[in-house]
């Protein structure tokens, strides 16, 4: 599927990325997978065999890495090669859908999942769209489960090369810390958040935030 949103980008150089073969290879090599790894496996910790995950822009599936065997995953995404990656890498691992964010309601979802998580996906999207995508997410979280988001971030005492990368990402929507949160808010009123700035090998800056409903 292509996407035409203009906060992002999948034409040029970055274009490469949407191969999974690419994107995987990209993580590695930048030691993005080893630390994002880390990070999933204390955020989702705590869910236990019976529980239900929502991967939304699920990519190739990397949170099944860190998910405990026995826990219920649903992962979306609109790249197809990437959704049939992930039937490749991880069969039978859970259901995998490609399509676009809140594309579909399912009213089958409401107050069914015990956490959602949307990894390096709010700054691709639209401040509607985003919006849209929290609206999503509280319908469809139980009452205690939590929304994990994990974008690239502008912040205070940042470096000019860590901007400089952040800048080039393909999501065009990258926003400064405040920026995030006041998304967030509109939403969730427990929010806990984590700024990280050795994410990977080269200086780039996330922001973690996990909203509890």
């Amino acid at each position: 599927m292509e996407n035409n949103n203009k906060s992002h980008v999948n034409t040029g150089v970055r274009k490469v990325l949407e191969f999974p073969q690419v994107y995987d290879l990209w993580r590695n090599l930048v030691k993005g997978k080893r630390n994002r790894k880390v990070r999933d496996e204390k955020y989702f910790a705590q869910l236990n065999t019976g529980d239900k995950v929502l991967d939304i822009g699920c990519g190739t599936g990397a949170l099944l890495d860190s998910l405990k065997s026995g826990i219920k995953y649903y992962g979306t995404d609109m790249e197809e090669s990437y959704i049939k990656a992930m039937h490749e890498i991880y069969p039978n691992r859970g259901e995998y859908l490609c399509e676009k964010v809140g594309e579909v309601i399912r009213e089958e979802w409401g107050n069914y999942f015990d956490a959602i998580n949307a990894h390096g996906l709010i700054h691709h999207l639209s401040d509607k769209d985003s919006n849209h995508l929290f609206e999503v997410a509280k319908l469809y979280l139980k009452p205690g489960g939590f929304f994990l988001t994990t974008d690239s971030v502008y912040h205070d005492g940042q470096s000019y090369l860590s901007k400089w990368l952040v800048s080039k990402d393909r999501g065009q929507n990258v926003k400064d810390v405040e920026g995030y949160l006041s998304l967030a808010r509109e939403h969730f009123s427990n929010i806990e958040t984590e700024l990280v700035t050795d994410h990977m090998k080269i200086p780039y800056s996330i922001f973690i935030m996990k909203m509890t409903k």
